[in-house]
């Protein structure tokens, strides 16, 4: 094992970018998550759950949006497929989450995937890619992920293999400095249009947190000190507005009104059209309670000065 580890370590200093790869795996990954036990005293009433399971993934969370096997249609099957590249991953791809037994989740138990999406943990016990956003669904509580499973679980298994070419960093980083997410939250706060149910849905359900907080470092990090100041340095085809309060830059002069009818439509207060890489057509299809939750959460934020510029059509192409 040492002089396998020191060849990776050698080839990562020969790489470009390789002494920050040496940095990045300084500390070391690994780790293991226990299958949660799924108890009623937590899970609660069962009744509802794959309805619950399906507002999330379709309306919420919009699973399809990187899961779909046509990105166009993310209402369509789960298959997976959708490629993720860049020099810490070499090539990832979206996991086929439909039923099917050799290449989906159809072998899965319920605790497994619960563990998969709020720990990042496969049912192997090999930590996920952190393309998938485990870091922000740790919050989310076990009933809820429970309902995803139960939803994934009753829909057509579809046969689609899917393979990843990860490169030699990804490899390696798996080796020292990934780890499963240690989740937080058992039980969410109850569903109401006020600002704890807001935050649970903005930053462990709907993953607004994870698009529109900056990210910085070599890992990428999201920068939890600036939590909803909009990315403008993003990979995405649109860099994600600022969500925070600040009169210039964020949202501090949107009424709740204004919130949920861009939501709604596809068009903000100043008449603009939201970019199509923001899922807006399945967010308008949440509940008008959810949205002004989140909305309330977001006017609690620290109003954080964060100019966000529109990328230039060229930049936004891909």
């Amino acid at each position: 094992m040492p002089s396998t580890i020191g060849k990776i370590r050698r080839a990562l200093l020969a790489s470009a970018g390789g002494a920050a790869c040496v940095a990045l795996l300084a500390s070391c990954g690994g780790g293991h998550v226990p299958l949660p036990a799924l108890s009623p005293a937590v899970i609660g009433d069962t009744a509802g759950l794959v309805a619950r399971g399906e507002y999330i993934v379709r309306d919420v969370a919009v699973c399809g949006h990187c899961h779909a096997a046509d990105p166009r249609d993310p209402d369509g099957p789960l298959s997976g497929g959708r490629a993720f590249r860049n020099w810490r991953l070499g090539t990832i791809r979206a996991s086929n989450l439909t039923p099917d037994a050799q290449t989906g989740l159809g072998r899965w138990s319920d605790a497994e995937v619960v563990r998969a999406i709020r720990a990042g943990e496969d049912r192997d016990g090999h930590v996920l890619a952190p393309v998938m956003p485990y870091a922000w669904f740790r919050g989310m509580s076990e009933r809820d992920a429970l309902a995803v499973a139960r939803y994934l679980k009753s829909q057509p298994p579809v046969h689609n293999p899917v393979r990843n070419r990860p490169n030699l960093v990804y490899r390696a980083a798996r080796i020292f400095a990934l780890s499963p997410a240690r989740p937080t939250t058992t039980v969410a706060p109850p569903p109401a249009a006020d600002a704890a149910y807001g935050g649970y849905l903005a930053k462990h359900v709907s993953l607004c947190g994870d698009c529109h907080t900056p990210r910085g470092g070599v890992q990428q990090k999201a920068d939890l000190d600036r939590l909803f100041a909009g990315d403008a340095s993003s990979s995405f085809p649109e860099n994600p507005a600022n969500l925070t309060p600040h009169e210039e830059t964020g949202i501090g002069g949107w009424t709740e009104e204004d919130f949920v009818r861009t939501l709604r439509t596809g068009v903000n207060p100043r008449g603009d059209r939201i970019h199509p890489f923001m899922p807006w057509r399945e967010l308008r299809r949440m509940r008008d309670d959810d949205l002004r939750a989140i909305y309330r959460y977001l006017r609690t934020l620290p109003a954080i000065r964060n100019p966000v510029p529109e990328k230039a059509p060229e930049d936004a192409s891909g």
